[in-house]
């Protein structure tokens, strides 16, 4: 039991080193939302929908269960690519089913909205271990922030 423990902290404290801001670090908005999207009426009208946002946070998790990393990858955002270097997700992902077994998948439990992002949390199980998956998406519909976390049992 104490080993397994150790290795939960182990296998957190790896991925959370690997972890990007959640929150879009671009500081030219207003020419981003000129140019990547229709003007709306209303200044708090959010770019993305949540049906959007949610079909990117999933397609993101199916692509890792999946082993298409490079798929999974290539829906980051700047800030995700230049914090998590490539390779770096199929690496925690191969740690985390090491030490717990094969992924048997994930599903929603909640979303959070936040300025013009959303965030989208799953339960998740590596073997009998289960976890949490917090996936954020910006107004883009990129990959803003990836969190997993084995749950203490």
């Amino acid at each position: 039991m104490n080993v397994k423990a150790f290795m939960i902290a182990i296998i957190a404290m790896f991925a959370m080193t690997f972890l990007a801001a959640c929150g879009d670090t671009n500081t030219s908005s207003e020419d981003d939302n000129a140019n990547n999207q229709e003007e709306t009426d209303s200044d708090d009208t959010i770019p993305i929908t949540l049906e959007e946002a949610s079909e990117t946070s999933e397609t993101f998790l199916t692509h890792i269960r999946d082993g298409d990393y490079d798929e999974a990858e290539a829906l980051y955002d700047e800030t995700m690519a230049t914090e998590m270097a490539s390779g770096d997700l199929e690496a925690i992902w191969d740690e985390m089913e090491t030490a717990f077994g094969a992924f048997t998948g994930f599903d929603y439990v909640d979303e959070q909205q936040a300025d013009a992002s959303y965030s989208f949390i799953y339960e998740g199980a590596f073997g009998d271990q289960s976890t949490i998956l917090n996936v954020s998406i910006n107004s883009n519909k990129e990959v803003a922030g990836f969190y997993i976390r084995p749950l203490e049992e």
